[in-house]
């Protein structure tokens, strides 16, 4: 089929005909020809690839559409919950389960472990399989997700763990003690076991800076803040060497008493396989660390005669994602759940129904949110203008009571932290109570953050603390000597030349710094001392820009309790006079867009142009039931069965 150019570029699209006839106009220049032919050009591109995929959304829901039932049907009687881990976690809650149903983000701990809760007690949910990929995955995140297998055993479902080898992260004790709260531990043969324990390597440039003729001069609150260590020393100074000893020192000890409780292995047994560092196939089977050296094929096969399916009759498997999805919307179709979204306006959101708002703030703390797009899949910033917003938002909603914090952070600008704080002061002072739940950091301005609250949860391997801060101004005038560029300069005051990096900082330059330095961490003290109801010398004392563990960070009165986010929600839900969290209902704040939503402002489509084409979408549903198209999308999907696409999903639910 071909398409004739005339067509695609005179009609319709962006030629209008003219009213007027027998119009003279004036000749363009011959000059502009070539930019005409170019801007032309470039909106027949932009046309032809926005055609495209719309054609292709258009496309994948059919599809989609074809290989599920339509509508909001009842799920099997018996399924195996299905999770695959791979790359990361994320923290905050994405767009909206059905954008992680079409593939396009992933389910947040938050939401993983509050879909494990509800399967606990799910008839429908008969086991749980996970399997694990490569990635990076802090402790304290493991530590949670492991609680919350932990909880789903105690249904009497059973639990098993897969994976090609168990040396796929950079720090493999961590994942195998993720994998030892199973019941069962498979894995691949040839596979290898890696139980090493924690190292820490830290390169110094001192020298090199030295010889390139950059002079990196640093002021630090207080002698612990290691921050621009690497720059300014040429090896480890004691007060690091001793803070990250007892940090990881900590992390190590918890973890190997978790493994040797779940596996009923001796203590100085397992500090015998850890010294070892990686155990092969036979030898992790010899020493128990794994059940069984199989194939994910020969895991399903075993697994699906075992909850009593046959070969004719698989126990079908629903993904965790479809699972999350089909919970808030009460179907796994894409394209009915967008339909139904369609005739709302596109207006889902979760209903303010709640007393407990839940705001997650992570990454590092600026003051401004960046301008990214619309179609933004997660930002690795927490700007204090959007999130002092969300809080004040709660803050004023009369169906509130509590407010908890999710803070995942290394720390950032101190004067976006106390925006942030300032926020929460101002929500205890309307009479709101405010609770922090620490992620896998909340050090520095993240801890900043934390002091005000009433109360603060944290996870025994959530680094946390940094009470200090730290500033540096890079002198490069022996640099531009040696590359022979010679800086002059004029001022007009005597510090005007504070941020120049062509000279070294004058005696009053470095007095201005001290003094900020001395009031950033003066008034970081002070801010800790009246938070947690301590004197400013005893914060002083432990503070120092020292980094400790949440294990350490409880018995220094930084933190009030150890636990996760889910541990944090039930003290907010019992402090209101509630038996458990659903009782006091959560409500997320900002609420998650949803996902046709968010892929329409990509589209830059109107929610108010989309509403028109809700009958269309429901024509659709009738249209792939009884289109013959429905018997080639059957052969695709068998098809992709035989190509093994996931381990896991022989017959799955899609």
């Amino acid at each position: 089929m071909k398409f004739r150019s005339t067509r695609l570029s005179k009609k319709n699209l962006f030629y209008t005909p003219s009213t007027r006839k027998n119009v003279s106009t004036p000749k363009k220049p011959r000059s502009l020809k070539p930019l005409r032919w170019i801007w032309r050009n470039y909106l027949k591109v932009c046309t032809f690839l926005g055609f495209m995929i719309i054609l292709s959304t258009v496309i994948s829901t059919l599809v989609m559409n074809s290989l599920t039932p339509s509508g909001p049907v009842d799920l099997p009687p018996k399924m195996v919950l299905q999770m695959t881990l791979k790359g990361s976690i994320p923290e905050t809650p994405q767009k909206d389960p059905v954008l992680a149903a079409l593939g396009i983000s992933k389910a947040s701990l938050y939401e993983i472990i509050n879909a494990l809760k509800t399967a606990k007690t799910d008839d429908q949910i008969a086991a749980f399989i996970l399997e694990f990929k490569a990635g990076g995955y802090p402790p304290s995140q493991l530590a949670e997700l492991r609680e919350a297998i932990a909880d789903f055993k105690t249904s009497g479902k059973p639990t098993i763990v897969f994976a090609p080898s168990y040396d796929i992260m950079s720090t493999g004790i961590s994942s195998y003690f993720l994998a030892s709260v199973f019941d069962e531990i498979w894995m691949q043969p040839i596979g290898m076991v890696s139980m090493s324990g924690y190292y820490s390597e830290q390169p110094y440039f001192r020298k090199t800076l030295d010889w390139l003729g950059v002079n990196p001069q640093v002021f630090q609150r207080k002698e612990y803040k290691s921050a621009m260590d690497s720059m300014n020393k040429e090896h480890m100074t004691p007060e690091s060497r001793e803070a990250m000893s007892a940090l990881l020192g900590d992390f190590h000890d918890t973890l190997t008493k978790a493994i040797s409780d779940s596996r009923d292995i001796p203590a100085n047994t397992l500090e015998g396989y850890i010294n070892k560092g990686t155990l092969t196939d036979q030898e992790a089977m010899d020493a128990q660390l794994v059940d069984r050296l199989g194939y994910g094929d020969e895991l399903v096969t075993e697994f699906n005669e075992r909850l009593g399916g046959t070969k004719e009759e698989k126990i079908p498997y629903i993904s965790l994602d479809h699972y999350i999805t089909y919970l808030t919307h009460g179907s796994i179709n894409p394209l009915y759940i967008i339909s139904k979204m369609t005739k709302k306006h596109l207006g889902y959101k979760q209903e303010n129904k709640g007393e407990i708002a839940l705001i997650f703030a992570q990454g590092t703390i600026v003051q401004y949110a960046p301008e990214t797009h619309k179609f933004d899949m997660g930002s690795n910033a927490i700007a204090a203008d959007e999130v002092a917003k969300w809080i004040y938002d709660a803050t004023f909603n009369d169906n509130i009571k509590t407010i908890v914090l999710r803070i995942d952070s290394p720390g950032g600008s101190p004067q976006a932290s106390e925006t942030i704080r300032r926020a929460l002061e101002r929500a205890k002072d309307e009479g709101k109570r405010v609770i922090v739940s620490m992620g896998s950091m909340a050090a520095s301005g993240g801890y900043w953050i934390a002091c005000v609250a009433d109360h603060i949860f944290a996870n025994e391997m959530t680094i946390t603390g940094s009470i200090g801060v730290i500033g540096a101004q890079f002198d490069l005038s022996g640099l531009w000597s040696k590359l022979l560029v010679n800086w002059d300069s004029i001022s007009t005051a005597e510090n005007a030349d504070l941020n120049s990096m062509s000279k070294p900082l004058s005696d009053s330059a470095k007095a201005r710094y001290n003094t900020m330095m001395d009031s950033i961490y003066d008034a970081f003290l002070n801010r800790v001392a009246e938070g947690r109801n301590l004197s400013y010398s005893s914060v002083d004392e432990i503070a120092r820009g020292r980094v400790w563990s949440g294990k350490r960070a409880l018995d220094i009165k930084l933190i009030d309790s150890l636990g996760g986010l889910n541990d944090a929600l039930l003290w907010a839900a019992k402090d209101l006079g509630h038996e458990d969290i659903k009782s006091a209902g959560v409500v997320i704040v900002p609420s998650p867009r949803a996902g046709l939503d968010a892929i329409l402002s990509l589209l830059g489509v109107s929610a108010g142009k989309m509403v028109k084409v809700a009958t269309q979408l429901d024509d659709l549903h009738a249209l792939t039931e009884v289109a013959p198209v429905e018997s080639l999308m059957q052969i695709q999907q068998d098809l992709a069965h035989q190509q093994n696409i996931s381990v896991y999903t022989p017959n799955p639910i899609r």
